[in-house]
Order: structure tokens, then sequence, then C-alpha cells
């Protein structure tokens, strides 16, 4: 609330000469009203209107005591960049105390935290009781207990502990993480232009939630202005404030996933509730924790940046005791987030999300037809749905572009590399130009699978090519075998898409290896395949890829079929091949062994009977993912990227020239890796 000094005589005014016991109520409601957005507003001169309008009031009434009554409230500053030198840990709750009981006592264990900050956002059983009941008590933990909040809000009940942690480095804890007894001895501290952040991508998919988990130097906080207090909702929230500080310049690295574990519960904890099955699609998806994430995403975009200038929820002190506070919100919070922005956000996502799972259809749709098909149960929609909804004879409406950000739709082609690295390098290109990334994967003899069955991933994806339907968009046609121009440069028209069909990366100046393998790596597998790499021992010394079906006497093969490339590249197939037989890696290996550097060696091979020549030959030297499916399936593509995570993982690789799945391997080596190609180096 804005406030000056005419506000503060029209009180005096109104109040002279004074009257009735109402009428001194009503003076000191309308001063203590007035009283937060004076002290908010840190103006001298209204500050002392204040006090001087409240002596006045106090002699008016000829009570002294008034004026202590209406004097102004001592207000909760802004998160401060300095703190004394320690670790503030700073984790709020409410009505989830038994968590907090949980975890409490992993947290405890660590004497190097200096202070353990509570933030108690109105639950009905006060934490303080809680852990009072429960046998806990260190001189450590301070309770501050915020009074009035209607519901909760994760960007204001975390601010706030922020705001009154007094250390220069945070640990940012939810209330249900449970740390282990190395976190501080295997990362150490977060240097003054760094952070550690968990990270969904590298957790097991229970541990997802450890995402929020972020140890942090308080300035940067202060300079990012803590979280984004536009997202009131479920989700986004972490995600945005670590955006926001590495573009202050602050590099983001993960934290080790076996020191940090999040106590399972189900999402309605975190959203309030869950729908009954029988819940229209429309009810089903609004209450689904992946579309209140994406649409704080698209609030993000929509509104303003989050910036320390920008005020934080009004909270009053209105208690110290000893190292505990108490608070009340100054103003009822009203949403800071226009009604018809919020709107905006949740029709286009609703939109956008219905496409990614049901295809592109959904976003042609007329509003009417579209709002019908959101008005029936979840359980009876599904593509055929939307692509045939109100269509005439000649079926469903074309793919088209939605009108909110551009976009660069990837039509991914071939096999598991030569998808990989076109979507890697869109990814770059879109990330440079500020569009959304929409995967464009269908299932096809190179890859009979689809892209769920391989990454948990939470952005576009539609599994329908429709290159003949993106009339909307700026189309390149990577593909030569089907009249398409590999490597034609792209082009940025502001305002339309782009649509891409290729096996390789893009003619783009925002496309390079590094951007293109940040994404690659930032994808997370499913559990199948997390599991068949941990089922290896790794990293092995020596790693090799031997790549031989492909060319002439593999033609018969569905996904080797000669239509499929160019009489060049189907002629450089055949010569490539021939080159990487096994016994070419085996002379290499034997010489490597001779010289002691390859103690044990992963292989990953397209034919049993290599497999065979390898165990007979070298013995338990070998390690490798037994298997038997050698086809393009879903279960076999799982042991196909196994296989590169563990290829990426040694030192040293031998390759198979002209392969995209070598490529692979070497996209995704986590460091650096020493490459050997055949044909070329062995």
């Amino acid at each position: 609330m804005d406030v000056s000094s005419q506000d503060l005589v029209s009180v005096y005014l109104d109040a002279c000469p004074p009257g009735s016991a109402a009428g001194r109520a009503d003076v000191v409601a309308r001063m203590q009203d007035l009283g937060p957005s004076v002290a908010r507003s840190g103006s001298a001169s209204l500050t002392r209107a204040y006090a001087r309008t409240s002596r006045l009031l106090a002699l008016a009434f000829d009570d002294d005591s008034l004026e202590d009554e209406i004097a102004l409230p001592e207000m909760l500053g802004p998160i401060s960049a300095e703190g004394a030198p320690g670790i503030s840990v700073v984790t709020c709750a409410m009505n989830r105390s038994e968590n907090l009981i949980a975890a409490m006592p992993s947290w405890l264990r660590h004497p190097e935290f200096e202070e353990i900050v509570v933030v108690d956002w109105s639950s009905d059983l006060p934490v303080r009781d809680a852990l009072a009941r429960a046998g806990i008590d260190d001189p450590r933990i301070r309770v501050v207990r915020v009074e009035g909040a209607p519901r909760w809000v994760l960007s204001h009940a975390f601010n706030t502990g922020f705001r009154v942690a007094r250390h220069d480095t945070i640990l940012k804890l939810d209330a249900d993480v449970v740390l282990s007894d190395d976190i501080l001895s295997v990362h150490g501290r977060p240097g003054p232009d760094g952070f550690f952040a968990g990270n969904w991508r590298i957790a097991a998919e229970d541990q997802a939630h450890v995402n929020g988990v972020f140890f942090a130097p308080r300035a940067a906080l202060a300079r990012a202005g803590g979280f984004n207090e536009f997202i009131t909702t479920y989700g986004w929230d972490d995600d945005d404030l670590y955006a926001r500080l590495e573009a202050l310049g602050y590099r983001r690295r993960d934290i080790a996933p076996s020191t940090v574990h999040h106590l399972p519960h189900a999402d309605d904890l975190r959203t309030g509730g869950g729908v009954a099955p029988a819940a229209s699609a429309r009810d089903w998806l609004l209450a689904s924790p992946r579309f209140q994430i994406q649409r704080n995403r698209r609030l993000a975009e929509l509104l303003p940046r989050w910036e320390p200038a920008m005020e934080p929820l009004p909270l009053r002190v209105r208690d110290r005791r000893e190292a505990d506070l108490t608070l009340a919100i100054a103003d009822p919070p009203a949403s800071p987030v226009p009604e018809d922005i919020f709107d905006r956000a949740t029709r286009e996502m609703m939109r956008e999300m219905m496409a990614w799972d049901y295809g592109p259809a959904a976003r042609d749709l007329p509003q009417e037809t579209f709002d019908r098909l959101m008005d029936l149960p979840a359980s009876r929609l599904s593509a055929d749905l939307f692509a045939n909804a109100g269509a005439g004879p000649d079926g469903g409406p074309a793919p088209a572009v939605a009108a909110c950000r551009d976009r660069v739709f990837i039509d991914a082609q071939h096999g598991l590399g030569n998808r990989l690295r076109a979507i890697g390098s869109a990814a770059a290109l879109a990330e440079a130009t500020d569009r959304e990334l929409v995967i464009v994967w269908q299932p096809d003899d190179h890859c009979d699978c689809r892209f769920s069955d391989l990454f948990d991933y939470d952005g576009a994806v539609i599994e329908r090519s429709f290159p003949d339907d993106a009339g909307d968009c700026d189309v390149h046609n990577y593909m030569a075998v089907e009249g398409g121009e590999k490597d034609a440069p792209i082009r940025e028209t502001e305002g339309r898409d782009i649509y891409v069909r290729s096996a390789f990366v893009l003619n783009s100046p925002h496309s390079d290896w590094t951007r293109e393998n940040r994404f690659i790596q930032s994808l997370a597998p499913v559990d199948a395949v997390r599991a068949l790499v941990e089922s290896v021992p790794n990293p092995a010394d020596v790693s090799a890829h031997v790549r031989m079906v492909g060319g002439r006497r593999y033609e018969h093969l569905p996904s080797e079929r000669p239509d499929h490339w160019s009489a060049e590249d189907h002629a450089l197939i055949d010569h490539w091949r021939t080159r990487s037989h096994f016994s070419h890696f085996m002379a290499r290996l034997d010489q490597l062994i001779a010289d002691g550097q390859a103690t044990r060696v992963f292989v990953a091979a397209d034919l049993p009977e290599t497999y065979d020549e390898f165990r007979a030959r070298y013995g338990d030297r070998i390690t490798y993912l037994p298997r038997k499916l050698y086809d393009r399936s879903a279960e076999q593509l799982q042991y196909a990227l196994a296989d590169a995570t563990l290829l990426s993982r040694a030192p040293r690789m031998l390759g198979s020239t002209w392969s995209s799945f070598s490529e692979l391997a070497l996209r995704l080596a986590p460091g650096k890796i020493q490459q050997e190609m055949s044909g070329k180096d062995f």
C-alpha cells in the first residue's frame, strides 16, 4: 500500500476533536494499517511525520499509552549481502513437522552448521511445540514463526528464512531432506563465484525432489533477490532462481546425489490435493504437478525478471524471544500476478501439454472444441481424438504454431547417435535465440522406441513428423535421400518457427560442440538405463566401440536399407564398416595391454560374435553388457544408451570411424577423453 503525509493528516483531522472509544479504536486501526507502509518506504521525512502524528494523537486523546500502541512497527528487511562467517541452514514447514523431525537429526550431526533457521509458515501446531514433543532441542535451532499465512507459498517462506539468517553461506533444505555425514567433505563450501544445487537429471527417480537443495553464498542470493515471489504455486521456483544466479555469473555445480536423500511422500502434499480418477481432463491437468511446474515456467517468461529492487512480502516483527522470532504479514498478500497474465499462461500451457501428450493438432483446434475435449474424463483422451475433433472428411487439422514463444522443431532422423546430435544442435540454436525446443521423435526402423523409453524429459516431445504440414514454419530438410539439402544455413525469421528434419548438426552460428553436448549431457536417462550402467564396474581403462553392421552385406536389415542413404553415403558406410572389424581393435588393444594401459576394457559391439571373440581372447579383462537383443527395439536401445554412457567414462576410447554412435560416446564424456578411430589411428 502506498502512503503519503496527507494520509497521516487525514487520520489526525478525523480524530480531532477526540471522540468516543470507538473513535479511538478507529484511529488505532488506521495508524496500524499505515505503519508498515511508512516503515517499508524508508523515507526519513515520512517516518518523522508518522512519529509527530502519533504524538499529536496521544495528546489529543490525553493518553500517552496511545503513542506506544501506534508506534512505527519494526519491519523485516530484504536479504542482506553481509553475514557473519559460517553456515546457516534454512528450511520451512507448514504442517509438515513429521518430516522435519525425521530429517533434523541428520542436520544436527554437523557441528559446522552455526544455525538452523526453521520458518514455521503458520502451522496448526507450532513447529517449536512439535520439536519439543519429539525431544529435539539444540541451541542452534531458530524457529521463525509467520502468523496469518492463508496458504503455503514456497517463495515467500524461504525468502523469509534468507532474510532472517545470520551467516554468509546458506544451505537451503526442504523439510524432508536427510543429509549424509560427508556432505561437507564431499563438496566443501561454495566459493564466492559459484553454488551447488540438486539436479533431478542425475538423481534416482524417487530422489528427483532434491532438485531444490542448494548451497550458496549469501551475497549471491542477495544479488538475485532470492526466490521469485511472482511464483506463488508449486514448481519451477528453484529452476528460476538457478537461472538468475547463472545469469549473474555464478557457476552451478551438482550436489552429489549420495549426500542428500528425499523422504518420500505424495505430490498432493505439495500441490494441495489430488483429483478423483473420473475428473475432467481440465481438472486433472490443472491439479498435476507437471502442469503447475510448466505454467510457472511460462509465467516467469511473461513477467519481469525478479530482482532485489522488487519488494518482498511485507513482514512485521511481533516478538523476539532469544533466537526465535514471530512475524506477521503486514498487508494481506494479493496475487502479484495480473489475472490476465495468469489466465494466459494457463491457456497456453494447457494447449502445449496436450500437444506434447497427444500430438500437435491440439494447438490448432478452435477454443470451443478444445474446451469441449477438456471437459471429458482424462481417461478418454487420445491422439486420434484431438486429431479428428471437428474434422471434415480430410481428417484432423494440420499441426500448427501456438501463439507464444517462437519454436525450433527438430525432426530427428536415423539412429540414436544421429538423433541426439541433431537434437543437441537444435537445442543450442533454441537457447541462443530464446526459442522453445520441440523434439519430434517418430519411432521407425532406426529407433523403434519413444523418447520417453530412454529419457525422463519434461520438455516438449511430439511423436509424429509433419514436415509437409509445417507451412507456417521456416522448413529445412537435411536428408539428401529425400531431396533435402544437407548443411543449408538455418534461417532465423522473427515471428516464425523453425522446422528442421535432420540426422546431422545444423548449420547455425549458435551450434557448436560444447553447446550441443551441454544439452545432450543434461538429458536424464530412465531408471532402466541407469541400472544397466551401474551393473558394470566403471570406468574401464579403455573402452572400445566395434561397429561392423552396415554396408552391402547388411542391406537385408530394415535399418540398413540402401534407400535410407544416398549412393555416396552408402558406399562410405561400406568402406568404414570394413575398417571397423574387431581384429583391428584387438591389434591395438594388444599394444595397450603390453604397455600396461589396459587392465580393464569395456566393449560395446553390434554383433554377438564380436563379444565371443573378445571374451575368448582377453577373458576377465573384458567387461560388457550381456544381451540377447541386437535389433532397434526399445529394450535394445536402452542397452545402446547404457553402452554409450559406459564408453564415455573411460579416459581412452577406441571408436569406429563414420559411426554416429562412437561420436555420441564422445559427446557424453564427462571430461577429457583420448580418442583413437578405426582405419585412421589404428
